[in-house]
C-alpha cells in the first residue's frame, strides 16, 4: 500500500487503513513497522463484515467503490482507472482544502487560495467581498468563509488531540502552520495564543526534546540501520524516559 500511495498520490489516491483496536496498539504497530500511511483505529467502532482479513477496498472520486478484495490482488492498472477524474492535493499540504463548494467568477481566486493553503489570504480576499454591499453573490462568498474556517477549526482541534495524547512535535507543526498562514485575521490568534501555552509548559516542552531526538534516533535508521541506531534510542530512554517517546524507543529497543 504504501508503494501505491507513493506512486499514485501525486495523482490524488489517498490511502486509509482502519482498524478496530485502540489506538495505543496500532502506533505500537506503527512504531514496530515505521508505518508512514494514515491509519484510523478505534476500538468502539463495528466490525467491516469484510471475509478475510487482509482486506482492501478502491473508492472512485464519486464515493463508489469500484473494487473490494484482497490487497494483494491490487494491481497499479485498477488504481490508474479508480482515480481517474480525482483532485490532485493542493501543494499546501495538509492546510490544503478540498472545497466542498463550487467557487466561480469574483469567488475563484479565494477558493484557489483555500486549495492552495493559503487560508489567511483566502479569508482576506472573501471577506472583502462579503463587505462590499455592492457584490451580489454575498451569501456564496459567506458560504466559502464558513468552509475556510470550519476547516480551521478542525486542524486547530486535531492540534488539541495530539496534545492530549503527548504527540507534541505533531501538534506544534500544526499550529505553527496555521500560525504562518492565517496572518492578519482574527484566526491566527487561536495557533499563536496555544504556541504560547506550550512554551509555557515544562512538561510539554520535555515531550517536545524528546520527541526531537526520538526523530533524530529515526532518521539514523534509513541511514545506519536498526541495529547501529540502538544507542540513540537508548538515549532517549535514559534522557526521557516518562515521555511518549521515550515509551516508544523503549518498544523499539525491544524489537531489535
Amino acid at each position: 500500500m504504501t508503494e501505491l500511495r507513493d506512486e499514485f498520490e501525486k495523482e490524488g489516491l489517498v490511502v486509509i487503513a482502519l482498524s478496530d483496536e485502540k489506538p495505543e496498539l496500532i502506533s505500537d504497530y506503527i512504531d514496530k513497522h515505521g508505518l508512514t500511511v494514515s491509519i484510523a483505529a478505534e476500538a468502539r467502532t463495528s466490525k467491516y463484515h469484510v471475509k478475510g482479513i487482509p482486506a482492501a477496498c478502491l473508492v472512485d472520486p464519486e464515493g463508489k467503490v469500484v473494487w473490494f478484495g484482497n490487497p494483494y490482488g491490487l494491481s497499479k492498472g485498477k488504481v490508474k482507472q479508480a482515480i481517474k477524474g480525482a483532485k490532485k492535493p493542493g501543494k499546501g499540504g495538509f492546510l490544503s482544502m478540498n472545497l466542498q463548494g463550487k467557487y466561480d467568477g469574483s469567488l475563484k481566486k479565494s477558493a484557489a487560495s483555500a486549495e492552495k493553503g493559503e487560508l489567511g489570504k483566502a479569508l482576506a480576499s472573501v471577506r472583502k467581498l462579503i463587505a462590499d454591499e455592492s457584490f451580489v453573490e454575498g451569501a456564496l462568498a459567506t458560504e466559502l468563509e464558513t468552509e475556510i474556517t470550519a476547516f480551521v477549526s478542525l486542524l486547530e482541534s486535531q492540534a488539541t488531540s495530539f496534545l492530549a495524547n503527548r504527540e507534541v512535535m505533531t501538534a506544534v507543526k500544526v499550529y505553527e502552520a496555521l500560525a504562518d498562514a492565517l496572518k492578519g485575521q482574527d484566526e491566527v490568534s487561536g495557533p499563536m495564543d496555544a504556541l504560547a501555552a506550550i512554551k509555557q509548559d515544562a512538561g510539554l516542552q520535555t515531550e517536545l526534546k524528546a520527541a526531537e531526538l526520538l526523530a533524530k534516533a529515526n532518521d539514523s535508521v534509513e541511514r545506519l540501520g536498526k541495529k547501529k541506531s540502538a544507542k540513540k534510542f537508548e538515549s532517549v530512554v535514559k534522557k526521557y524516559p516518562e515521555t511518549k517517546a521515550g515509551e516508544r524507543a523503549k518498544k523499539f529497543l525491544k524489537t531489535l
